[in-house]
């Protein structure tokens, strides 16, 4: 009965307003196609491949609802750590005259104690006033005065103070007003913000010269791991590169994510391994100098993982394509266990047919066409890490150097002069060479300075 319904409903009206009717609809679901290709657009920006798990805050299970966290204790496969007992302790005697829950005083000591150790710091402000006198050179006619080293070039801080800011600052990524507060209320050494944001750029340039140092050993390190993360510039979009070695870190700021950056910061005769993700700056630099480069395995899997298993229902061929090519990985982190070079040169070999295997079959699948094209277009670089123990098959060295940054950035918002762009780049660098070498980072400061 409803269908009849419905047809007379239909017959009822003319042909022009049927035709009118089916033009609105036609033009409403055009406007929704584009409304939904835009929102997906959008949404790629924060939910894609390369996101951080960390960033992903609605797929955590926070947000779902469920039991957070793990058991306590060490995970298994992981070394403890026990904290240092201390070599000397200041013993205190520790005695009584009555007793505590009676008042009585008729009482004596007997040959037994127990021990409390207990460990505080004290702090004492220093304030020196250095009278230096004037001579007079009798030869010459020279009038100087004498030095000291302990007087700063500018300002009235010492160096332990000095030193102290950018810890906190650069270690600790304290903004400058908790710095002042910190100084002020704790330290007994009244300062102000724009004081603390001073003494950093003061310190930035009384180092630049172990910066400098930085800028020309890492163009003779045999592997460096190259990232970039976005870091705006006044609100302006801007960039900051990372470079890592076993024992460097080097950043470096710039107005674009291409161009010369790599070439200006490495120098074209860099002969290491340059570790990096797919952007195609990298492979560019590789072209130019004629060097080796190690794709990342991490970022591959995860945007591998991200088409097989966006639907709710994953294809069960596209699921047996990732799971061959985690294989793959796994066989690559096999192989470099290998002492023999031989050995992993006829690894490194059976390893490349493999992807070419992979590659040839996945070819024909629609949906990952363009991720094959990535693969194949990497040529034999994702396998560089088998001849070259020196590189990892990840970035993740990258990864992690360019972490302190993210953090600052969420702090501090962004950097707006110029004076902030050269005091990060030179401090963010130290501090991250000394983290790498396992250098007390105040110590090393107070040193330099």
């Amino acid at each position: 009965m409803n269908e009849i319904k419905y047809k007379t409903k239909k017959v009822d009206k003319s042909k022009k307003e049927l035709i009118d009717e089916m033009w609105e609809l036609y033009k409403k679901t055009k406007r929704l196609e584009k409304e939904k290709e835009r929102l997906e657009k959008e949404l790629k920006k924060y939910k894609n491949a390369h996101i951080p798990s960390s960033q992903k805050r609605f797929e955590k299970v926070q947000a779902q609802g469920l039991k957070v966290g793990r058991k306590k204790g060490k995970k298994s496969h992981h070394k403890g750590k026990t904290r240092k007992k201390e070599k000397k302790y200041k013993v205190v005697e520790v005695t009584a005259n009555f007793n505590p829950s009676n008042g009585n005083t008729n009482i004596k000591p007997l040959d037994y104690f127990e021990e409390f150790p207990v460990i505080d710091f004290k702090i004492v402000k220093i304030a020196r006033l250095f009278r230096c006198r004037y001579y007079e050179d009798l030869d010459t006619g020279e009038v100087f005065h004498a030095t000291h080293p302990d007087i700063p070039n500018r300002g009235i801080f010492g160096k332990s103070v000095e030193s102290f800011v950018n810890l906190l600052r650069w270690k600790c990524r304290v903004p400058f007003d908790k710095i002042a507060f910190t100084s002020t209320h704790i330290l007994d050494i009244p300062m102000s913000a724009p004081t603390a944001w001073d003494i950093c750029n003061r310190t930035a340039e009384r180092v630049s010269s172990h910066h400098e140092k930085l800028k020309k050993n890492i163009k003779k390190e045999k592997a460096v791991n190259g990232d970039e993360t976005g870091a705006k510039r006044n609100g302006l979009p801007g960039w900051l590169w990372g470079f890592f070695s076993l024992t460097i870190a080097l950043f470096v700021f710039n107005t674009k994510r291409g161009g010369d950056i790599i070439k200006n910061v490495l120098g074209e005769d860099f002969k290491g391994v340059l570790g990096c993700d797919g952007w195609s700056t990298y492979a560019t630099f590789s072209k130019e100098v004629g060097i080796l480069l190690q794709r990342c395995w991490a970022h591959s899997l995860r945007e591998l993982k991200e088409i097989c298993y966006k639907k709710k229902k994953p294809d069960k061929s596209l699921v047996k394509a990732y799971e061959w090519l985690c294989e793959i990985f796994e066989k690559v982190k096999e192989a470099r266990k290998y002492k023999c070079y031989e050995i992993r040169e006829q690894l490194y070999v059976e390893l490349v047919e493999e992807l070419n295997t992979w590659i040839q079959i996945y070819r024909s699948y629609r949906r990952l066409r363009p991720f094959v094209s990535k693969m194949e277009n990497a040529e034999n670089f994702w396998f560089t890490c088998v001849l070259h123990l020196e590189i990892e098959p990840t970035n993740n060295r990258a990864e992690r150097g360019l972490r302190s940054w993210r953090v600052l950035e969420k702090i501090i918002g962004c950097l707006r002069s110029e004076q902030g762009f050269r005091t990060t780049e030179i401090m963010m660098s130290l501090f991250g060479t000394w983290d790498l070498r396992d250098i007390n980072p105040y110590e090393q400061l107070k040193a330099i300075l």
